[in-house]
């Protein structure tokens, strides 16, 4: 090939190009990039990964929204909110984040009300939620409730023995002895409900005329009495005007709504649920296992870990024909769903005496194979019902166990209509530490310090013999 000044001129232009199309496809990469992060987190328990709740709280702001993070300008404190917020970016392109130094300009932190150092104030329009808590479940109850707006009120259900809650002062309503006081209240419930924006309180039904105006859903939480036939009258009259009602009944109890929900196919069974099963987990034989969710029912979709039911009641679920419409209208349509069942290996134990030592083996004769209908959800168009086969999964002593806070936040939430939050609440991020033994510390202590040199010297050595006997 001739090098000719035109030849040369042509590689040139050739070289010029090719660099310019490099340089571009670099800068449209680190603007994708930026534009369109992407995270791999390949964590064990991907502690690097927002929950999927997280997610969906951020995404619920397209049209933006803003975190002004009051912190010192040097210290650990603002690496670790600015990595926890990035997260969060990530998600949802639209968060704008601020650093503000109260030290540096104490006037903002003034007018934003802020005393404690570490302080999230969240913007969207002309709502403001702020968080004192540096994690990443509380920074996501925050925007839950900002994304709710007006706030919903749980009310609970008082006066047949229901597990309580705490009164404003922080004590407990002594309704189940003094054993509900520690184990069986729903102190820690309520404590979740009121973290996502609820409102919550209790009622006596025979006290009141009209259940409230403002009341999103009710809640009976294991009734050991009947509850008295005006006040079934006052909550049927309240369903049928588009209520929502979750019944949670434990075993060798009446409700009083037997009729009503035998009108909806739904039907209290007597016993208690065994399930051996649950041994292996550190439960006893009547603690079963609940594992078979509804795949494509918004309060089970999302789970995977199994709950589990201290002394649960068996359900049953049949069909009943639609209601007749009103004049030319079409029978209103009803969806039932077998939402929860549990003890696969196990059997009802029929019968409405209780259990007593040495009576959990299964006889054919009175009890029923596994798997057991533990919870039921019925819609009709606004009405929405959930019944459940026990109640002491959400008490205080239970309400932590595996798979029990998503499966009762999202029973809440669908209730509420908030079935865009329904989905996996942010766990604790724990530090697994890598636990070794004498021994194994030992030959890890030898193999680094003295095997990794060793092996590199005597490579190095056999190298440079090598080239000296060339």
């Amino acid at each position: 090939m001739n090098m000719n000044r035109t030849t040369r001129m042509t590689l040139r232009v050739q070289s010029f190009s090719t660099g310019l199309i490099v340089l571009l496809l670099l800068v449209l990469l680190a603007y994708a990039s930026h534009r369109y992060p992407i995270r791999w987190d390949w964590t064990a328990t991907h502690r690097h990964s927002l929950a999927e709740q997280s997610i969906k709280a951020i995404q619920a702001f397209p049209k933006g929204i803003t975190a002004s993070v009051y912190v010192q300008e040097q210290g650990e404190q603002r690496t670790q909110l600015a990595a926890l917020l990035e997260k969060y970016r990530a998600a949802n392109p639209e968060l704008s984040v601020r650093f503000v130094d109260p030290d540096l300009d104490p006037a903002a932190a003034r007018q934003a009300d802020v005393a404690m150092y570490g302080t999230i104030v969240l913007r969207s329009g002309e709502k403001t939620e702020k968080v004192t808590e540096n994690s990443e479940e509380s920074l996501t109850n925050a925007l839950i409730r900002l994304a709710k707006g007006d706030t919903k009120v749980i009310r609970f259900v008082s006066g047949h023995g229901e597990h309580p809650l705490p009164e404003r002062g922080g004590a407990l309503p002594d309704e189940r002895g003094g054993r509900a006081q520690e184990r069986l209240s729903y102190a820690k419930a309520a404590a979740l409900l009121k973290g996502e924006g609820y409102q919550v309180s209790s009622f006596n039904l025979a006290a009141v005329e009209k259940i409230p105006q403002d009341t999103v859903a009710i809640v009976l939480a294991g009734p050991r009495t009947p509850l008295l036939p005006i006040e079934v009258e006052r909550l049927q009259v309240w369903w049928e005007a588009g209520g929502r009602i979750l019944l949670m009944s434990d075993p060798h109890t009446q409700t009083g709504l037997e009729p009503f929900l035998k009108s909806h196919g739904v039907t209290l069974l007597e016993g208690v649920v065994i399930d051996p099963v649950a041994r292996l987990f550190g439960g006893g034989m009547t603690t079963p296992l609940v594992n078979q969710y509804d795949g494509e029912h918004p309060v089970t979709s999302g789970l995977q870990a199994a709950s589990f039911f201290p002394e649960a009641r068996g359900l049953r679920l049949e069909a009943v024909p639609p209601e007749g419409g009103e004049g030319n209208k079409p029978p209103a349509a009803s969806t039932a769903v077998r939402l929860l069942s549990g003890a696969e290996r196990g059997w009802l134990k029929g019968g409405s005496a209780p259990l007593e030592a040495g009576t959990l083996e299964f006889n054919a004769g009175t009890d029923q194979r596994g798997p057991i209908l533990l919870g039921v959800a019925i819609q009709k168009e606004k009405k929405r019902l959930l019944v459940v086969g026990d109640s002491d999964f959400v008490a205080d002593a239970y309400v932590g166990f595996s798979g029990n806070t998503d499966l009762f936040l999202n029973m809440i939430r669908w209730l509420a209509e908030d079935e865009n939050f329904i989905a996996i609440k942010p766990k604790e991020v724990t530090d697994s530490g890598l636990l070794l033994s004498q021994g194994s510390g030992t030959m890890l202590f030898v193999g680094l310090v003295f095997g990794i040199p060793l092996v590199l010297l005597v490579a190095g050595f056999t190298i440079w013999r090598g080239r000296k006997q060339r």
